[in-house]
């Protein structure tokens, strides 16, 4: 018998198509922040309500890990376990990410998604919610060694601007391409993005974002740099 997640009421009509229209509205934006993240590095920046992050793979393939944080409250952030059972394993265009208890709403919409998704084995696709952040103890535990990693990069972003390293959580791995193979166990194959490709994500709260450029060896051969640019809203909210 097949059965699906939760599932939650979807984007009515008129959503879709308000999203579609911010998406392709590209002329009349006003840019508030555009940041080259050098690879191996982390950045941390307020984004707010109505306003749009787009997150590029400027020097190529290069995946991102994400977190994100409710301005007002800290302790309100990004939910990747409730995002995975409401909107899938992988997200595009359409999909939420959802906040920890006890408000649990979306914090971003997914409007935009230049990825080229391909037919790919055991079903893998882009933009995973399976794998947790890269970490020194995660490293030592494998390779009983330190090496760069997403944990120690979130954490110097989220210092700089007064969080403590107990904020970092579980990410949206933007660009990471993964699945799960028939023995259950997880794999991550090169990164479907290319140079150029990007992912738009609509605010829907005000929020504080941190992102790493992963260094731990899911993007490919070559660890690159991220650009961010975040966008003044387009219509009142």
């Amino acid at each position: 018998m097949s059965t699906t997640g939760y599932g939650y009421q979807a984007l009515a009509p008129e959503q879709r198509d308000r999203f579609a229209r911010l998406a392709a509205e590209t002329d009349r934006r006003r840019t508030v922040l555009d940041r080259y993240v050098e690879r191996e590095r982390g950045f941390a920046f307020p984004v707010r309500s109505g306003e749009i992050l787009r997150i590029t793979c400027c020097d190529g393939p290069q995946v991102c890990d994400f977190n994100a944080f409710a301005a007002d409250d800290p302790s309100e952030h990004f939910w990747s376990g409730r995002t995975r059972t409401l909107q899938g394993a992988h997200l595009s265009v359409g999909d939420r990410l959802w906040s920890t208890e006890p408000k649990m709403r979306p914090m971003f919409t997914i409007i935009a998604d230049t990825v080229p998704h391909g037919a790919l084995p055991f079903n893998a696709a882009s933009h995973d919610l399976v794998y947790a952040r890269c970490s020194a103890s995660a490293w030592r535990l494998r390779f009983d060694r330190d090496m760069p990693n997403c944990n120690d990069n979130l954490t110097a972003a989220l210092a700089a601007i007064g969080f403590p390293a107990s904020h970092v959580h579980d990410a949206f791995n933007i660009f990471m391409t993964t699945g799960v193979d028939d023995r259950q166990r997880l794999f991550h194959l090169e990164p479907e993005a290319r140079q150029g490709d990007y992912m738009e994500l609509h605010a829907e709260m005000d929020t504080v974002v941190a992102v790493s450029c992963c260094p731990g060896g899911c993007s490919g051969p070559e660890n690159k740099g991220l650009q961010v640019t975040v966008f003044a809203p387009l219509d009142a909210e």
